[in-house]
């Protein structure tokens, strides 16, 4: 979806620089005033989904077009006009990343939302699992998205843990997370902006939400929302991948995701006890008869001596171990590593 976005402001450095920035965004569509006389005029005789204005050249007094948002580029320094009082307002100063989601935040609240795009691609869904913790689940996921999007996808991880481990690889800074997009399910907003509005960014392609704003928040959606919001971020339209990350329980929330899923990892660890767990796992027939012929195994910390586990579920690769990990390069050195093959069975 193309918004079409006014921007007046006086100020023609600031506008320089605002506008070098959002035209990286190629769901934008500029058009920059510097004078009131212009805008007046564009106002009349166009239409503009954004109305992004300072008071100096906007002051409510001239009508806008139905369904334009008027957003007021508040200066702290500066005081707000009494006409201006009513407008939605966005710190003027501040990161322009930051701006973008705060207009594009506003905006799906009063856009309808546009539905499922029509002819194009379907969306490839995969989920990590294993019944091992501490077998390097969060790692391999983050691995996979991250040559997913070096490779050119536009791919979206997103943690479904009870406690979540991926602040250790990804920057957790944004306010709003998970949570905050589960309460929009059903509202009727442009659901598809506003997910983009919240999104975090770690590399070109691939995207990510803060997890929960506190752990209780997953125990908090049932089976049923949390497949509602699967489906939504899916039909969205901003992704080729989506990399789910899951917890270890095998319970009604589990079931759900993977009946979502296309494909399944199955992610493994050669010790004795993680041996004995999968093979617990393995002998959850029903489990399997619903949803085997979605997974493949990947085995983690390889030491070469394999494991003895009989399973008609395929072994799509094999991972050595890392002595002395440093989280924050671990998924850089393993997304650089074309050994890690078991990426290639996510794309056939």
């Amino acid at each position: 979806m193309l918004v079409r976005i006014a921007i007046a402001d006086k100020n023609e450095e600031y506008l320089e620089r605002l506008v070098s920035v959002l035209e990286e965004y190629k769901d934008l569509n500029l058009s920059v005033y510097t004078d009131r006389s212009s805008l007046e005029t564009a106002l009349t005789s166009r239409t503009f989904d954004i109305l992004l204005f300072e008071p100096e050249l906007y002051d409510g007094q001239t009508a806008l077009k139905k369904d334009t948002l008027a957003v007021m580029l508040w200066d702290e320094d500066k005081g707000i006009p009494a006409t201006c009082r009513d407008f939605r307002k966005i710190n003027k100063y501040q990161r322009i990343s930051s701006i973008y989601k705060q207009v594009l935040e506003l905006y799906s609240e009063i856009c309808q939302d546009v539905g499922e795009l029509i002819g194009r691609r379907p969306v490839v869904s995969v989920a990590f699992y294993s019944p091992v913790g501490g077998c390097g689940k969060t790692t391999l996921a983050l691995t996979a998205a991250s040559k997913l999007a070096m490779r050119g996808f536009k791919t979206f991880y997103i943690n479904f843990e009870d406690i979540a481990s991926e602040d250790c690889y990804l920057p957790q800074t944004a306010e709003k997370g998970i949570s905050e997009l589960a309460g929009f399910l059903g509202s009727g907003i442009n659901f598809p902006m506003k997910l983009q509005s919240l999104l975090q960014t770690k590399m070109d392609n691939l995207f990510y939400l803060k997890h929960f704003d506190s752990p209780n928040d997953i125990y908090e959606m049932t089976e049923q929302e949390i497949g509602e919001l699967l489906t939504e971020i899916s039909r969205s339209g901003l992704f080729e991948y989506i990399v789910v990350d899951m917890g270890v329980s095998l319970d009604a929330k589990t079931m759900s995701i993977f009946e979502q899923m296309q494909k399944i990892v199955l992610v493994e660890k050669p010790d004795s006890i993680a041996v004995q767990k999968i093979k617990c796992f393995m002998a959850q027939t029903h489990v399997l008869n619903a949803y085997g012929q979605k997974m493949v195994r990947v085995l983690n910390f390889d030491n070469g001596r394999g494991a003895d586990i009989n399973s008609r579920i395929p072994m799509a690769g094999k991972v050595g171990a890392v002595q002395n990990p440093d989280s924050a390069q671990l998924i850089t050195m393993f997304s650089g590593n074309a050994g890690v093959s078991f990426v290639d069975a996510l794309l056939s």
